[in-house]
């Protein structure tokens, strides 16, 4: 009975906000698939936290575009991150003939990852390749955040150690 009361909450919601908090989302975004995506994971922190957001229409709206903002801000500082990241990378790797110390460290750096705890290599891959913040890896991996900041030092450490003579 509760779990119905509470879809039908939720779509109420959803069909009278979608299309708004699109629009506010593409014109920040000027993409229509990311704007779908953040929408979406807006949506499913309602559906999370419905039961604790007050029934009053002006409280849902605040949740709504604080969130849908806040998805947007880190969509942003992911994709500054990526770029940045890119574009080192991208530098790095101009040369079409990279020198064999090159091989030799992209070799180390495989071996040092391929060593790590699985755990660890998870939350170090959710960190640095999928840009996500601590937080939100602590929620996907049912972790706290002080978990994932001991895999990530962990992680960086044995980076330290194994790559200390291409330092």
């Amino acid at each position: 009975m509760f779990f119905d009361r509470k879809r039908e909450r939720f779509s109420a919601l959803f069909d009278r906000h979608y299309q708004r908090l699109f629009n506010y989302a593409l014109k920040y975004t000027r993409d229509k698939e990311l704007s779908e995506e953040l929408v979406q994971e807006t949506f499913v922190k309602l559906w999370e936290h419905i039961g604790e957001i007050s029934q009053e229409a002006h409280s849902i709206e605040a949740f709504l575009i604080t969130t849908l903002k806040n998805k947007i801000i880190d969509s942003y500082r992911r994709k500054a991150v990526k770029d940045k990241h890119h574009e080192l990378i991208g530098s790095r790797l101009e040369t079409s003939a990279m020198p064999e110390d090159h091989w030799d460290l992209i070799n180390q750096i495989q071996s040092i990852q391929d060593a790590l705890e699985p755990r660890t290599k998870e939350i170090f891959r959710l960190s640095r390749e999928e840009l996500l913040p601590y937080k939100e890896i602590a929620q996907q991996c049912m972790v706290s955040v002080k978990t994932v900041e001991s895999h990530i030092s962990k992680a960086l450490k044995a980076f330290r150690e194994g790559l200390k003579d291409y330092l």
